[in-house]
């Protein structure tokens, strides 16, 4: 890791509460359709460390996904995953980014076209980390889940800084990893 980077991996305030409720947003949530009110799976429950229910959509499907608005360009350069539901596992996902919300790009690997598909958890209370090599510099991040087992939930922490003066990440990623543990 570059000396640039190094220091470029605190978290981005979902666990804080820096990133409030209404930054969070999703595609649905489940229970919402049938009350109509807010569901206790909804994406404030996407908080990693952060006691409830994790963000889980009203059905699990290939069009679901969780958004964080960062409310300004940041240097993003990985990301905590859990999930911790007991029944529902997210076992892999794409990472999406925007700077305006409206026209996205997909994460992909090195010298690649094809979107990088990380891995989940392996069991429902370990943590993932993967970390993204170079990284993204973008307002949104979609977390696109696909593929899963008995269901959808997540919670989740964006690790990464501001960006730096002059010295900007490119906006075509070029690798990423993982780390579990």
């Amino acid at each position: 890791i570059s000396g640039s980077l190094r220091c470029c991996y605190g978290t981005l305030g979902l666990q804080t509460g820096a990133v409030a409720d209404s930054q969070l947003t999703a595609s649905s949530a489940l229970g919402a359709f049938i009350t109509g009110q807010d569901s206790e799976w909804g994406p404030s429950g996407a908080r990693l460390k952060q006691a409830g229910l994790p963000w889980a959509p009203s059905s699990s499907n290939h069009q679901q996904w969780l958004q964080v608005d960062l409310r300004k360009e940041k240097r993003i350069t990985g990301i905590w995953k859990l999930t911790s539901a007991v029944v529902r596992k997210m076992d892999s996902y794409r990472v999406l980014y925007s700077n305006d919300g409206r026209e996205w790009s997909t994460y992909t690997e090195a010298d690649s076209t094809q979107p990088k598909s990380f891995q989940g958890n392996n069991n429902y209370l370990q943590e993932v980390r993967n970390n993204f090599i170079p990284p993204i510099e973008a307002r949104f991040v979609r977390i696109s889940p696909t593929s899963w087992h008995h269901g959808i939930a997540l919670k989740l922490e964006l690790l990464g800084c501001q960006p730096s003066a002059g010295r900007r990440a490119p906006r075509r990623e070029a690798a990423a990893f993982s780390v579990s543990r």
